[in-house]
């Protein structure tokens, strides 16, 4: 039982595990932008919608680095509003009683980029008043709100991180879907209005997920992009194959390996290979194939098989790298030799006639002498 155990875990150890995952975080890039709208007394209220609140440009994640898997958009941020009622001097300043004029204000935020459209709701809302004589001007001062917080940490879907591969910038607006100010009141003998303004301040970056680019390989424990196989020399009917393997070099953070195509040139009709296309070879595994030389003819023999390898097919397919390796094969078949025991002169048919001439003679002469 102990024994079956053992077995077991040792071979539970040959079982590549799963790639796990490697996270960069950009530089968080500073912000901070406004927008107002201002109402006159009358009529309904005056809209800004869709006022921009600014743009940042978030750096792409680089290729050079792995496969991009996944892209986390980061923001860190507040909104404060600022709600101010006004009013001109009027006519006729002389002392009259005191009256107060009122407004308010509302706004909504987005921010968008490549596979992200975040708003936050519900609106954020402001409120001014101010008082003085009805024949006379009221400035008074604006009233701020406390910051509202605005946070945000959205996964970017599969179907738009190509957008955040490169060696340049992605970027990410700002809006105020809503930007509303109204003036509620008409009190005083000028004009009133109400102005709304909202400021957006913060950091925006981004999370890149991302796997290691694939290793292939012809030996296990290092980089060999070419592999020489010589089968020697065979002789005309023998059984001519040797073993090779690819690999997908070792590491817990690395992406699979696909095997997209092969190209042979030489004799590659007498030089053969088992090798077929495969996908998502994990790290730290390998393929093992067979060469074979046809040995039906004699001759000197060399092929060439170029292997077309890539990243395999996850994450953006923008930083997805593609390998080359080289496979070359030589080997000789003779002809079959001739057995020693047939090696030598065949005697004519006239020297064949004498000597038995020659051995009866003998025999003869050995008869009189007795």
């Amino acid at each position: 039982m102990n024994q079956k155990i053992a077995l077991a875990l040792s071979a539970l150890a040959m079982i590549p595990l799963p790639a796990s995952a490697l996270l960069i975080n950009t530089a968080p890039v500073g912000f901070s932008n406004s927008a107002s709208v201002t109402d006159a007394e009358g009529g309904g209220a005056s809209n800004n919608n869709g006022a921009s609140l600014g743009t940042s440009a978030v750096s792409q994640f680089n290729p050079n680095q792995g496969v991009l898997m996944g892209t986390t958009l980061n923001l860190t941020s507040t909104r404060t509003q600022s709600t101010w009622v006004r009013s001109t001097d009027g006519a006729n300043t002389n002392g009259n009683g005191t009256v107060t004029s009122n407004g308010t204000g509302s706004s909504t935020a987005s921010i968008s980029g490549p596979g992200v459209n975040a708003s936050f709701l519900p609106a954020i809302n402001g409120s001014d008043s101010c008082a003085d004589h009805r024949q006379g001007a009221c400035t008074g001062s604006a009233t701020t709100s406390s910051a509202t917080a605005t946070s945000l940490n959205q996964v970017v879907p599969s179907a738009n991180l190509d957008s955040y591969v490169g060696n340049g910038d992605v970027t990410l607006a700002r809006t105020a879907p809503t930007l509303t100010a109204t003036q509620t009141s008409a009190q005083f003998t000028g004009a009133e209005t109400t102005q709304y303004a909202v400021t957006w301040a913060g950091n925006v970056g981004a999370t890149y997920d991302y796997l290691l680019h694939a290793a292939p390989s012809f030996d296990g424990s290092s980089t060999m992009l070419t592999l020489n196989l010589d089968f020697g020399t065979f002789f005309v009917g023998d059984a001519a194959t040797l073993g090779f393997s690819l690999f997908n070099l070792a590491d817990a953070n690395r992406v699979g390996l696909d095997l997209d195509n092969i190209s042979g040139s030489g004799n590659i009709s007498t030089l053969l290979t088992n090798l077929g296309g495969f996908s998502g070879l994990g790290q730290g595994s390998s393929n093992s194939w067979l060469a074979m030389l046809d040995t039906s003819s004699a001759g000197i023999f060399s092929a060439s098989y170029i292997l077309g390898l890539s990243d395999a097919d996850v994450g953006a397919a923008s930083s997805r790298a593609a390998y080359s390796l080289t496979l070359n094969l030589t080997g000789t078949v003779n002809e079959i030799p001739v057995p020693a025991a047939q090696i030598g002169e065949v005697p004519e048919p006239g020297t064949l006639a004498l000597l038995g001439l020659g051995l009866a003679g003998l025999g003869f002469s050995r008869r009189r002498k007795s």
